[in-house]
């Protein structure tokens, strides 16, 4: 922590840096996502066995970012975070086809709302939460399983449960990685913090965008 500074506001200025880096991620897959229906690309990238890739292709590459991400320079985690939002947009963009401009608009604002409640309370409770982790990671695990079956089987009913459980799943993981965030940089010298902020913007990015996913198939109305 910068030595100049008081404890609280060291942390307050890292953690400020954590959702900077995350809402310029959210804003670039969102750009991206509407550039490519608006040049008519969707068609193109989705109508084959290319449009699978692009779909696992965020997942690919967030599990290789928390495997190398803290062997990473400061400015190699940068360029993989935001090649990360790109083509997490990319993947959007069929969405953003599918629904309407008011149902995204609607996702985005509920999303925001919800997961800053998590974050507020995440950041700010007295209680240890630190024992909900192996919970919420045994969940990710398990709505990535049943996400991919459903892929094959199609059932409606199974995925209305997946995206609830999304929801709820992700909005824990919110509280849980704010709170391990403040801990995290509470002790963290300065030449750690860079580094460290990049890796917590990808995790709070992860958390709202399937957030925002799932809410948007859950209330959203298509085109």
């Amino acid at each position: 922590m910068n030595t100049s500074l008081s404890a609280a506001e060291s942390l307050n200025l890292a953690v400020g840096g954590v959702f900077s880096r995350m809402t310029a991620g959210i804003f670039f897959t969102m750009l991206m996502a509407s550039l490519i229906v608006s040049v008519g690309l969707v068609p193109v990238l989705f109508s084959s066995f290319l449009g699978y890739l692009i779909i696992f292709a965020p997942l690919g590459m967030s599990l290789f970012l928390a495997w190398k991400g803290s062997t990473m320079s400061t400015n190699a985690l940068k360029l993989w975070f935001f090649a990360f939002a790109g083509v997490m947009g990319v993947s959007l963009s069929l969405m953003f086809a599918l629904f309407t401009t008011a149902s995204i608009v609607m996702a985005l604002v509920g999303t925001t709302v919800s997961f800053g409640a998590l974050a507020f309370y995440g950041y700010f409770t007295k209680k240890d939460i630190s024992g909900w982790g192996p919970f919420l990671f045994a969940g990710v695990i398990g709505l990535i399983v049943a996400g991919i079956v459903n892929i094959f089987i199609a059932s409606t009913a199974l995925q209305m449960t997946l995206n609830v459980l999304t929801i709820l799943i992700f909005l824990g993981l919110t509280a849980y990685d704010m709170n391990r965030i403040r801990d995290m940089f509470w002790g963290a010298g300065e030449g750690e913090i860079k580094n460290m902020q990049w890796m917590a913007a990808l995790s709070l990015y992860i958390n709202f965008i399937n957030i925002f996913i799932s809410i948007l198939q859950l209330f959203g109305n298509k085109e």
